[in-house]
């Protein structure tokens, strides 16, 4: 291979995986989704990603359908606000609201290095360190940043409720058959202890800004459920 060649080939691959710029990335992202379990889909949502260069929303919307909403009428809304900075996103807020149990929140103070969580009005405060994300923006944390290529991320995330601490580890670049295609990815997941039951995975499109185009979660009982982006939009593009 001569020497321009392979000068071109490191240049592509180098841009194909490079740290995105806030004015790279459109300022809103539109995606439906589908969650299956077991090969059926149990619920459908939307999420809504926007920017202004600073700062970040991220809000999520789900309901279950089909059989699936006979058995249990859900509906559950989520939404994470911060900033966003050299490290990538910092979450200031956080809340959830699903049918049937009370309210959820987090606050994220960076000044004094404390996160107050408010499950139904029972707050907990406890100590906010790095790399601490709520349930939402974890997995948009790469968007605007390079994601690690070896080696394990330390994260806290929280719900609202509570705060779980683990590692994250890219598993592998991978292609994904997707609703939207065979799309090339980076496929992370949540690094599980023995005694740890509940799983979580997501997949990042490269041909779309590193955002989530898959997320998987894995109850207790082994029961997996996965959100699949089918549509995906840039208003104002």
């Amino acid at each position: 291979m001569s020497g321009r060649r392979s000068a071109l080939l490191l240049a592509l691959l180098t841009l194909s995986t490079a740290s995105v710029g806030a004015a790279t990335v459109p300022n809103r992202v539109e995606m439906n989704v589908s969650v299956e379990a077991r090969g059926i889909t149990v619920g459908e949502g939307r999420d809504i990603f926007e920017h202004d260069g600073k700062h970040y929303s991220v809000s999520t919307t789900a309901r279950t359908v089909g059989i699936a909403r006979l058995f249990k009428n859900v509906e559950e809304k989520r939404e994470s606000r911060g900033a966003i900075t050299d490290a990538g996103l910092r979450p200031q807020s956080f809340q959830q609201q699903r049918t049937g149990k009370a309210p959820n929140k987090a606050s994220f103070d960076w000044e004094r290095k404390e996160l107050t969580m408010d499950e139904g009005g029972q707050i907990e405060k406890v100590a906010l360190v790095p790399n601490t994300f709520d349930q939402t923006s974890l997995a948009y944390a790469f968007v605007f940043v390079e994601p690690p290529r070896g080696g394990t991320l330390h994260v806290n995330v929280t719900d609202g409720r509570k705060l779980s601490e683990y590692d994250v580890v890219l598993v592998a670049r991978e292609k994904l058959e997707t609703p939207l295609g065979t799309l090339d990815t980076l496929h992370f997941r949540k690094v599980q202890p023995p005694d740890d039951k509940r799983g979580f995975e997501f997949w990042l499109s490269l041909e779309h800004f590193r955002l989530p185009i898959r997320i998987r979660i894995v109850e207790k009982d082994g029961t997996a459920f996965d959100s699949n982006v089918t549509k995906i939009s840039y208003p104002g593009r």
